[in-house]
Formats: structure tokens, C-alpha cells, sequence
């Protein structure tokens, strides 16, 4: 006969219950691991790129309208009406020549009303210089000193008279004519003949052909940076035909950021003023400047998505791997950059980087320091 086996109920329980607490840590694993796989799902979605050795040597082109430097508007600081109109818009001048005449029958008629005046100051000097001889004859002292007195008071009168006559004649000599105030060339005629100097625009308007030209570009910052006032540049004129030029470097402008380059969008950019010397040029030609930039070599080139700015300066995002219970997290960690070049769509930067360093290049949502993100 067999005899029965007891079971200890104790060890039962035991078993029972580290069966049901495995079960609980399994499942409390499987839900951290699901609730942990969902969680991921909601953080941004990151690219990233590693950045490359090298250096950009960034080109810019642009073009612009030439204007002369110096430019003055002349009319007839005397008024009168437009007698003859002697030159044309385009034509070259040289220092006081003749522009254009004019009449002011104003003047004319105060002169002529003047020379009146003389001519009957000039009547009684006659009788008056009879009287005097008489008087001095007679030799009556009372009489020929009353004789002098009016005799020289007739003079002077006259005397005045024909200083004031001949004010008014060089006054008529330099209304009568616009003469050209120094070399140049004539940028625009509106007198018309018979009609009144200076109605509605200036008579005449001319330019300094030995100031000559100048023209205006927007560069960016990086660009101009090499530059200084005084530096001769390469300009190609679009005239008949494709030519260079040299120009000279007459102002570095002020920072404009909302002036860039369409090439160059988010680069800053900065004005510069090009004057030249060159007679077959004329103001309303297009001219184009051409610039290139000799890179960092020591440089970092990375994606130009992938910088941002703010108040502080220039800035990317890396990547930042921290260990944790149930592996790495990736955390977002904001670098401030030097950015020493822009081309296309690639930006060289320097300090603060390393070519072993992921860089974020674009993400789902906005980042900022310290942001948990994945791949």
C-alpha cells in the first residue's frame, strides 16, 4: 500500500504568489516599454546631418543704375522769360558757356527809365558850367562860389546816376544768361522758349562729369567684410558693349537685414557706395559688381536650415545622448556659431563645433534647449 503524499499549503501559497508578483513586473514592464514607445511618438522628429571639413568661397553678383555724383539744377535766379534755349539733354558743356538767354523786360525798361534820368541830368551842366566862367569873370566871389556848388552838385548827381545805371546793365548782362558752372554734361533741359525761368522744374539740370559716377548695392555683410573705403573694384558695364571697368570703393552703409540677397536670405547685408571714372558711361546705364570671398579653411560647412538666429547671435541645435534606465534619450542642445561664409544653401561656420557632433537640420516642432526629440 502506498501511502498518500501530504502538501504543505504554506509552500502552495508561496508559489502562487511569486507567480502572480512575476506575472504583475512583466506586465508592469510591458506597459513602461509600451507607455515609453508612446511617449516617443509625441516628441519631435528630428534630421540630422554631421558637418564637413572645408571652407566656401562664396561669389555675389548684383547690378545696379549709375547717377552721377554731383548733379545741380540752374535757373534764372532773376526770373524773366526764355529767350533762346542753346543746348540739349546728353550734351557735353564746358565751364561758362552759355546755356541759355533770356529777356527780362523788367530790367530793361528800369534801365532805360535810368539812361532818362541821366540824359536829363546831363541838360543844365551847360548853362550851369556858363554861369560858373561868368561869375569867375565878374569877379563876383558870392556868385562863382554858388556857380561851384551847383556845377559840382549836377556831377555828382550824374556821377551816382551812372553808377546806378551800370549795376543795372551788369545786373541785365547776368540775367540775360545761364552759363555752365563747371565741366559737365547737361542731364536735362525743361526751359521753353517764351516762357518764364524755372516754371515748375529748373531750367537746366547738369552733372559734374569730373565727380563722375556712382551706383549703390546691397552686399552681404560677410562679403563686404574684407572690403575698405578706397579699394579699387571690377565693375562690368552693360552698355554696347560687355566691358570692365574699375571702380572705387566710396562708403561701407549701415547693417540692413530686411535688404538681403535672394541667394543669400538670411544673411545680413550691408550697403556699399562705388563711384568711377569713365566718359562713355552715362547716368541711367546698368553696370553689374562682382565679389568673391576667399573661405575659412579652418571652417565647418553644414546645411543653412539648420542655423537659426536671435537676439544673442547665430545658433544650432546638436544632439545630446544621456543615459537612462531603459537606454539613451536624445536631448536637443542649443551651440551659439560664428558664421564666417553664406553660399547657396551652406554655411560655413567656426568655433564651437566638431565634425564628430550631429547637427539637427530641420524637426517636426520648434526646439529649444534642453528638448527631448527622436529620430
Amino acid at each position: 500500500m502506498i501511502p498518500s503524499v501530504q502538501t504543505d499549503p504554506s509552500a502552495s501559497r508561496k508559489r502562487i504568489i511569486r507567480w502572480i508578483a512575476g506575472l504583475l513586473f512583466g506586465s508592469l514592464i510591458v506597459l513602461t516599454l509600451f507607455s515609453n514607445t508612446l511617449y516617443s511618438l509625441t516628441l519631435p522628429k528630428v534630421t540630422v546631418e554631421r558637418p564637413s571639413a572645408g571652407s566656401l568661397n562664396p561669389e555675389f553678383k548684383g547690378s545696379a543704375t549709375l547717377a552721377y555724383v554731383s548733379e545741380l539744377d540752374l535757373s534764372n535766379p532773376e526770373g524773366g522769360k526764355v529767350q533762346q534755349v542753346l543746348v540739349k539733354e546728353g550734351e557735353e558743356v564746358k565751364k561758362g558757356q552759355p546755356l541759355i538767354l533770356y529777356r527780362n523786360d523788367d530790367t530793361v525798361d528800369q534801365l532805360d527809365s535810368e539812361r532818362d534820368t541821366l540824359t536829363k541830368l546831363q541838360l543844365p551842366i551847360e548853362s550851369l558850367q556858363r554861369a560858373y566862367i561868368e561869375a569867375a569873370n565878374a569877379a563876383d566871389p558870392a556868385a562863382q562860389s554858388a556857380a561851384r556848388t551847383a556845377l559840382e552838385s549836377a556831377k555828382t548827381d550824374m556821377a551816382a546816376q551812372e553808377r546806378r545805371i551800370q549795376r543795372l546793365e551788369s545786373r541785365l548782362a547776368e540775367q540775360r544768361e545761364l552759363k555752365a558752372p563747371f565741366d559737365g554734361v547737361i542731364e536735362s533741359v525743361h526751359a521753353v522758349e517764351g516762357m518764364p525761368s524755372g516754371s515748375g522744374e529748373a531750367d537746366v539740370r547738369i552733372a559734374d562729369m569730373e565727380k563722375g559716377l556712382q551706383f549703390e548695392l546691397q552686399v552681404p555683410v560677410y562679403m563686404a567684410s574684407v572690403l575698405n573705403i578706397g579699394n579699387p573694384l571690377e565693375v562690368v558695364a552693360e552698355d554696347k558693349i560687355v566691358r570692365s571697368v574699375q571702380g572705387t570703393l566710396m562708403e561701407i552703409g549701415e547693417f540692413d537685414s530686411e535688404a538681403a540677397h535672394p541667394d543669400q536670405a538670411d544673411a545680413e547685408t550691408v550697403r556699399l557706395h562705388v563711384g568711377l571714372h569713365d566718359k562713355t558711361l552715362r547716368a541711367g546705364d546698368r553696370v553689374e559688381l562682382k565679389l568673391e570671398l576667399q573661405g575659412n579653411e579652418d571652417a565647418l560647412i553644414i546645411s543653412s536650415e539648420a542655423v537659426h538666429k536671435d537676439r544673442d547671435g547665430a545658433y544650432v541645435f546638436v544632439i545630446d545622448d544621456r543615459k537612462g534606465p531603459l537606454g539613451n534619450a536624445r536631448y536637443a542642445r542649443k551651440v551659439s556659431v560664428t558664421i564666417s561664409a553664406v553660399y547657396d544653401s551652406s554655411t560655413a561656420v567656426v568655433d564651437s563645433l566638431s565634425e564628430d557632433e550631429s547637427v539637427i537640420r530641420e524637426s517636426s516642432e520648434p526646439l529649444s534647449d534642453g528638448t527631448q526629440v527622436r529620430y
